[in-house]
Parts: C-alpha cells; sequence; structure tokens
C-alpha cells in the first residue's frame, strides 16, 4: 500500500496541537465503519475525518498512511469479540457463541471484516496480522469452550481440533461468505441442534 504524500493534503510536520485521547475510539469506529460501508477501497484519510466528524489534521495525528489505518482496524477488530461462555454444559457455552457469531457477522463486524477479506490476498502483511489478530482471537474462544467440555467430560479429547469441532462455525461462516443475505438468527440454534451435538453424541457412542 502507497503512503499518502502531503500531496493528498497531510501536513508536511507533526506540528500543531497535541493528540487528544479522548477521539481514539470515535476515529477507530469511523475506520470500521468506512469498510463496512464503503469497502476496503474507499478507506481514505479524508473518509475517516468525515465519518469520525475530526479534521483530517486530527487524523495524521494518528496514522500517516493508509497502512497505519488498516492496521488499526484489524487490532480493532481483534477487541470486537465474546468471553468465552461458561454456562457449565456445551450445549449452553456453543448456543450463546453461536447467536453471538450470527450476529456478528450480520452487523458492522461482518461488513467490515468481509471489506477486508477482499485485501488479503494482495496484501500479505494485512493478512499476516488479520490472521494473528481477530482470527486467532475468535479462533480461541471456540477453542476454550471445545476445552472446557473436554475438562467436564463431555467430549473426547480428540474432539478439539476435529471436524467435528468445526461445524460449529463452519456452516454459520459459509452462509454468510456465499448466501447472499444476512444469516437467520434461528440459523444458529439449527445448527446446534441438528448438527454439532448430533454429531458429538455420535463420536463418543463410537
Amino acid at each position: 500500500m502507497p503512503p499518502l504524500t502531503p500531496a493528498d493534503g497531510a501536513p508536511s510536520g507533526r506540528g500543531g496541537r497535541p493528540r487528544d485521547p479522548s477521539r481514539d475510539g470515535a476515529i477507530r469506529a469511523a475506520i470500521l465503519q468506512v469498510l463496512a460501508e464503503s469497502g476496503y477501497g474507499a478507506l481514505t484519510m479524508d473518509a475517516v475525518a468525515s465519518a469520525a466528524g475530526v479534521g483530517k489534521a486530527t487524523i495524521y495525528r494518528r496514522w500517516r498512511t493508509k497502512s497505519d489505518l488498516v492496521a488499526d482496524a484489524v487490532a480493532e477488530l481483534s477487541q470486537k469479540s465474546i468471553e468465552p461462555p461458561d454456562t457449565g454444559s456445551l450445549e449452553g457455552d456453543l448456543r450463546l457463541l453461536l447467536r453471538w457469531l450470527v450476529d456478528a457477522v450480520n452487523g458492522p463486524l461482518g461488513a467490515a471484516t468481509l471489506s477486508l477479506l477482499s485485501a488479503l490476498p494482495h496484501e500479505p502483511e494485512l493478512r499476516e496480522a488479520f490472521h494473528q489478530g481477530p482470527m486467532e482471537v475468535w479462533s480461541s474462544t471456540f477453542r476454550a469452550v471445545w476445552e472446557r467440555a473436554e475438562a467436564r467430560g463431555e467430549v473426547q479429547p480428540t474432539v478439539l481440533g476435529s471436524a467435528v469441532a468445526s461445524t460449529a462455525s463452519s456452516p454459520i461462516l459459509q452462509r454468510w461468505l456465499f448466501g447472499g443475505g444476512p444469516v437467520p438468527a434461528e440459523f444458529a440454534d439449527e445448527v446446534l441442534t441438528d448438527v454439532v451435538l448430533p454429531l458429538v453424541q455420535a463420536r463418543r457412542a463410537a
């Protein structure tokens, strides 16, 4: 990603008023908003400044290039997660987690993620940051749920990392990516009841 130069309207130095940390949250939210509404190609300093309701100089005090903007967007996505549920049962934990996943992919988080996914094949650094950031955060949340189920004796140790464990999130993600529309809220419960739990029981019986 080429850096944005002063010709794009950036100030040539870092002088001026000191940075106001209170604006950071609004600006990071604006980055995700631009990604969600307009896509990766439209992520510019001007667009973020307009969405955040601040001057462009405020943006340049924090990020000098589009690369910096995207890196912070990826870091922000890593924070948009859920604590691993601990209801006392695998069924209860997965029900909450899958419902959260449906809400996430249907909302601004999902739209922002989709816009970044389109850029990953062409941006190795972004791809690495995405896999080490939000992908690892989301994967670790599901992993924690299966590990707790194993500790409770609900599943065998071999389930973690298996195709059975993958069936929890894969149908939702597949429908999100290829379904052409929002994932129905009830789909989360359907996946759990009709796919995941029967597979867990069949594996336990075997």
